[in-house]
């Protein structure tokens, strides 16, 4: 009997012995590598939101209707100037008519070129209340074909942050009464234009400067941000 029970202790003990390495890999290998990698991706998250929420150039500067944009609408600042040669290089004919600036143009194209069609897409008007506090009223226009376009109204007031929270309006406001509650500081509007000669003008005005525009000279697109074109 008694050799018996020493096999039973010793398969006893083995098997006592497998399960412990079996735990032991388990929760200091598997389990461990997965709370480490969780961890790892909370942490990746957390940086990336956190590089957005300190940095907010991150965020599209392409934006129109958003206040997240950190691009200033002024032509006069460090951005690069070929203006000049983009325009040699898709509109010699153009050039040569002394247009230095894309706001002399806009203008050629619409006064010595001649507008044939123009559709106003986009409306964004910066207004400020008496009490200081900044509102943003956007005008939509749906469909610019005919005389039955739909247009639409939207409303938005500022946060701390200066970014915009859309307020309910009740559909009897008109564009005229919602200006009349502030002062309009910054018009923007964004607009295409068939020509004469049927070229085409997609742009972007911010008050009286161009922001950016796209010229399509019947196949040459001379694409431009303030000054900064390329012609392809």
């Amino acid at each position: 009997m008694e050799p018996i029970k020493l096999k039973t202790w010793i398969l006893w003990a083995l098997v006592l012995f497998g399960l412990g390495l079996l735990t032991d890999y388990y929760f200091l290998h598997l389990l461990f590598h997965e709370k480490q990698n969780a961890l790892n991706g909370a942490k990746i998250v957390s940086a990336e939101s956190s590089q957005k929420s300190s940095n907010p150039t991150a965020l599209s500067d392409e934006s129109f209707l958003g206040e997240t944009s950190t691009v200033e609408s002024s032509p006069e600042d460090s951005r690069k100037d070929n203006f000049l040669s983009a325009l040699q290089t898709c509109a010699p004919e153009i050039a040569a008519q002394a247009v230095g600036t894309p706001e002399a143009l806009i203008e050629y194209l619409q006064k010595s070129v001649g507008v044939k069609k123009e559709d106003v897409s986009l409306e964004n008007y910066h207004l400020t209340l008496p009490n200081g506090s900044l509102r943003r009223v956007h005008l939509i226009v749906a469909d610019n074909t005919n005389s039955s376009s739909q247009k639409e109204l939207r409303f938005f007031k500022l946060d701390a942050e200066g970014y915009p929270e859309r307020l309910p309006l009740k559909g009897t406001e008109t564009l005229e009464s919602l200006l009349a509650l502030g002062t309009v500081t910054k018009h923007e509007a964004r607009s295409e234009f068939l020509l004469k000669d049927d070229s085409s003008l997609a742009l972007e005005m911010h008050d009286k400067k161009v922001f950016e525009f796209q010229y399509n000279n019947h196949g040459k697109v001379l694409s431009c941000r303030f000054k900064d074109c390329l012609c392809r």
